[in-house]
């Protein structure tokens, strides 16, 4: 049997093949406008790219009338709003202010009623990064007039990501952002479109969900449970009264899943992933409706059971075939031909397991490192030289500069575009400043780029061949670490935060001890140097060389800048010895200069 999918090539096929499923799709109760995403197609866009981004219509779909209504298309995520006889509940606002207030304003042709919560499924931006522009107020949460709901871990998850590693998670996403937007560039999320930029503002949760938890909001009965999808934090909902489910991003999305984020994650542990869609699937076999947090939702109960089923099955797939290859001695990079690329043909070729943003080919990777690790038991890995030398000598055995360079030329002009690009990458990491070789690299990306049908892999090739060029608009990153979002982290955790950023050379020798003291919220804590660590303590110890008493109002408004001393003694009221304090803060880095460089190093 051949796969249907393999015989798809033009942009038309490919919307014929998506509008064979639409009758599955939920009753449209507005058309809100046109696709943002690029929709023409072009010599530069893969045609599936181009076919998936004229489904993205701006729309309010109404899966069980009157009661729960998405908006798709207005942003990666899909917000649902449900509508209680006292209020409504809005779920996933989105990454953006600009954006949840425009599509609040459509939602509000629906329902009028005051917003009783907003639910969380997960901690990543473009689910909760928006607050504002739902018209919501500290006051308003503060007060209870509006609870905030979401699984007992994403705090955790979300002072992970925003606080300790943001600056790299920063880096690596905006690279996406950084290839522009265009025909030559971004088109679309894959998940939705690519989000308006605007101002992100978040709060941490009122109400917190375990396993199980039933709620009552607005005169609405909603069973929240926690079912691991692309977070570790990851809640989905049922209505009962409805028969309606809410998967969240157990189901990621109309794609396949995306078990490895190039953006950089912990490990997405493949196994829990599929455990928690049988939870889902346990729901959703009682269900009519559904929809998802990057999704048109679905309708009729056995086409959302074979999709969530099917979903699973190639969770499933990739990891057991991962494991049975690993167990043969296969490496990461070998799973690409023996798994990745070998999914039956019942899952190839389901319309909502393309690999537009999770892919096989890069999922299987993660298997195996989260699996074993990245050493594949040959210890040539551990004695090889590393980085610019070992690129130096790769470069001397393929006989010089001149030398790779023309076997990069001739691999392009093959159309060998991957096989250039690592050529030249040997070169680069020699000499940086070789314009030759970054220009030729940077041809070499967006040609591959442009090939791509997976999101991600279009947009980072193109993202970093900019980086290549210093043709990079560095005004579109993609911000872990927004102002507002970093003032909803607890102060004592932005403190404690200094500890990822110890200049630990030239604290080689360093002993100190100095205590924060935060008066606003009757709150403490302190960092102790020792000898190139920086060890965090939950109170201050009774012996301290220096305290510094500043309200945790000035250290969220620092924030990312906490190390910055004329700033801290400025806000402080009170520093008990302040060479001492000045010395301490020396031994941390400071804000960088300039952009993180993932390709150019």
């Amino acid at each position: 049997m051949v796969s249907r999918v393999d015989s798809l090539a033009s942009v038309e096929d490919w919307e014929q093949f998506f509008d064979s499923f639409k009758e599955h799709l939920a009753p449209v109760a507005l058309e809100a406008g046109p696709s943002v995403s690029v929709i023409d197609a072009a010599d530069t866009v893969h045609p599936e790219q181009t076919a998936w981004a004229r489904q993205m219509a701006r729309r309010i779909y109404e899966p069980v009338k009157g009661k729960v209504y998405v908006a798709h298309g207005y942003q990666m995520c899909s917000t649902a709003m449900l509508v209680g006889p006292e209020g409504v509940v809005i779920v996933d606002p989105g990454e953006s202010d600009t954006s949840s207030a425009e599509l609040l304003a459509d939602l509000r042709r629906f329902s009028d009623l005051p917003i009783k919560a907003v639910i969380f499924t997960h901690r990543h931006p473009d689910h909760c990064f928006s607050l504002d522009g739902l018209g919501i107020t500290r006051d308003d949460i503060e007060s209870g007039a509006v609870d905030i709901i979401a699984h007992e871990t994403f705090e955790e998850w979300l002072i992970n990501d925003s606080g300790l590693i943001g600056p790299i998670l920063t880096a690596r996403t905006s690279l996406v952002t950084y290839a522009g937007f265009g025909p030559r560039g971004v088109i679309h999320g894959a998940l939705g479109p690519f989000p308006k930029p605007g101002n992100k503002s978040t709060h941490m949760p009122t109400k917190t969900v375990g396993k199980i938890a039933e709620l009552d909001i607005a005169g609405l009965h909603i069973v929240a449970f926690h079912a691991y999808g692309d977070a570790q934090d990851e809640i989905d909902l049922w209505l009962p009264d409805f028969r309606h489910v809410h998967g969240s991003e157990t189901i990621q999305g109309e794609t396949f899943p995306n078990l490895y984020t190039l953006r950089g994650t912990a490990y997405r542990d493949v196994e829990a992933w599929r455990a928690g869609v049988d939870t889902l699937l346990g729901y959703a076999q009682q269900a009519d409706s559904y929809s998802g947090s990057h999704m048109r939702p679905w309708m009729g109960n056995a086409f959302i059971t074979e999709r969530i089923t099917n979903y699973r099955d190639a969770i499933q797939f990739v990891h057991d075939q991962s494991i049975r290859h690993i167990n043969r001695g296969a490496t990461g990079p070998e799973l690409v031909d023996l798994v990745a690329r070998r999914l039956p043909d019942h899952l190839r070729d389901d319309p909502w397991l393309q690999p537009y943003y999770g892919a096989p080919e890069h999922c299987v990777r993660a298997i195996y490192d989260g699996t074993l690790g990245w050493f594949t038991g040959d210890a040539t890995e551990l004695a090889a030289p590393v980085h610019a030398d070992r690129a130096r000598r790769y470069v001397d055995a393929l006989g010089g500069r001149d030398a790779v360079l023309e076997k990069a030329a001739a691999a392009h002009r093959a159309g060998d575009y991957g096989w250039a690009a690592e050529l030249l990458t040997h070169l680069i990491r020699v000499d940086t400043t070789d314009t030759a070789a970054r220009k030729a690299k940077a041809e070499a990306l967006r040609q591959w780029g442009y090939l791509q049908k997976n999101i991600y892999w279009r947009s980072m090739a193109i993202g970093g061949a900019n980086e290549l060029d210093d043709t990079i608009d560095y005004s579109q990153t993609y911000e872990f670490q927004p102002p507002d979002v970093l003032n909803a982290i607890p102060a004592t955790q932005i403190i404690s935060g200094l500890r990822i950023r110890l200049d630990a050379e030239k604290a080689a020798d360093a002993n100190l001890t100095v205590g924060f003291v935060l008066p606003d919220t009757a709150e403490s804590c302190a960092i102790q140097l020792r000898r190139g660590v920086a060890v965090i303590h939950d109170s201050i110890p009774e012996k301290t060389d220096a305290t510094v008493t500043i309200d945790s109002a000035h250290v969220r408004e620092l924030s990312r800048d906490f190390a910055n001393a004329d700033a801290i003694l400025a806000a402080a009221s009170q520093v008990t010895d302040e060479d001492i304090a000045r010395e301490f803060l020396s031994y941390f880095d400071p804000l960088p200069a300039q952009p993180t460089k993932l390709v150019v190093r």
